[in-house]
């Protein structure tokens, strides 16, 4: 009877898992790419940490660090570049369990102007992007 209480709690503990959802992104790279911008911050840095006391206190959010980061660099930016995404682990029994984002703050807005012969080759980002603003 205790072998069969062992092999039902192994499996459970086997096959459990979880889902998280790390962050949302309007661009992702790992190459360097070039983004011309005339509004260009100095680099940045942002976290989002929880508290470990034996156990975690939540979970630490990757997107309120990279939004923080953002923010750090006051509210003419907002987006970054040359970005790094760091996991920290602080703790024993104790301790702090962190998302730091490392990067250069840019302001999309003032990137590119585009004439409208040029706006109709704009790679259109989502579905709910508002069709009329680049209608011939």
């Amino acid at each position: 009877m205790l072998k069969k209480i062992i092999l039902i709690a192994f499996s459970f503990a086997l096959f459990a898992g979880c889902s998280i959802r790390m962050v949302d992104f309007t661009v992702i790279s790992t190459k360097n790419v070039k983004i011309p911008s005339t509004a260009i911050g100095p680099r940045v840095v942002g976290e989002d940490c929880i508290v470990v006391f034996l156990v975690p206190f939540g979970i630490p959010n990757m997107k309120e660090a990279i939004d923080n980061a953002i923010e750090n660099a006051g509210p003419e930016y907002d987006a970054l570049v040359d970005g790094v995404v760091y996991i920290n682990n602080y703790h024993f029994l104790v301790g702090t369990q962190c998302y730091k984002v490392e990067g250069t703050p840019i302001n999309t807005k003032k990137s590119v102007t585009l004439d409208e012969t040029q706006q109709k080759n704009l790679l259109r980002h989502s579905v709910r992007f508002d069709q009329n603003v680049f209608s011939e």
